[in-house]
């Protein structure tokens, strides 16, 4: 554990230089698609804090997507519009006529792959403003939740002492857990009554 209370002293020296390295670093490994979302914004909690993790994720989170989604319309963007072109505009004037909160709900899901959901919105053709306005709403309440739980971590000299079940049970994770699964589950409701009007 030496390595770890070395690496939190330097934290501690150059918090600027380290919170510009995490955002860099989230934004680079989301954007290319390596899985382990969840783990960094665990990490940015137990490393930052939860509000400071939190936001530290948030800005790495719509960094990747913006990037991925700037890359994809370079490179594919008239090859999609070729092949997909009026199902894709169909779908901007679904997002842009006020349903882009609908976009939110993906995000609230922590099992679909971050990449998967940058990818999948930028061939669908969604405009930049709604794809980036939607990560950052999609993201808060996951970043937060992720990097309350990793901040339970951030006295490494005290991780022995930490249970498993007193955390699992405490209201610290509880709480956000429980309204992360209230959003999701009226996210999901809006999107089905909204599809089918």
């Amino acid at each position: 554990m030496d390595y770890v209370i070395t690496f939190s002293e330097w934290l501690q020296l150059h918090p600027q230089t380290s919170a510009l390295v995490f955002v860099l670093a989230f934004a680079l490994i989301m954007a290319i698609g390596v899985p382990g979302g969840n783990i960094l914004m665990l990490t940015s909690g137990m490393l930052f804090g939860t509000m400071a993790g939190a936001a530290l994720s948030v800005c790495g989170g719509v960094l990747a997507a913006w990037t991925t989604n700037v890359l994809i319309r370079t490179a594919f963007g008239r090859w999609l519009d070729r092949r997909a072109g009026p199902a894709r505009s169909r779908v901007r004037r679904f997002v842009e006529s006020g349903n882009w909160l609908l976009l939110v709900v993906p995000r609230l899901v922590p099992v679909i792959p971050f990449f998967v959901i940058n990818v999948a919105l930028t061939a669908a053709g969604v405009s930049r403003r709604s794809y980036v306005l939607s990560t950052f709403v999609g993201l808060v309440p996951i970043a937060l939740l992720f990097a309350n739980i990793g901040s339970q971590f951030s006295d490494v000299n005290d991780l022995s002492a930490v249970s498993a079940t007193s955390m699992l049970t405490s209201a610290e994770l509880l709480v956000p857990l429980g309204l992360l699964i209230t959003i999701t589950m009226l996210g999901w409701a809006f999107f089905r009554i909204r599809v089918r009007a």
